[in-house]
């Protein structure tokens, strides 16, 4: 199952921009052959995301970096 590098949401095609985050994919799409389950709270609009997601999905902001840095 091919998804985004970024939020981990599954992608049917090779879209230039991921429509769940709008981030551009200029890394290669992630070939994962399991579907995440877990959910953590974004720290910046609440809503839950993926565990492995680095940009959330709803507001856009980068998670990993604010989790880094507390």
């Amino acid at each position: 199952m091919k998804r985004c590098p970024y939020c981990f949401e599954s992608l049917d095609s090779r879209p230039s921009i991921c429509p769940f985050c709008n981030q551009f994919l200029i890394e290669d799409l992630l070939d994962i052959d399991y579907q995440p389950t877990d959910k953590k709270k974004c720290i910046f609009c609440g809503m839950d995301i993926l565990v492995e997601s680095i940009i959330c999905r709803y507001c856009h902001r980068w998670v990993d970096e604010a989790e880094s840095n507390e």
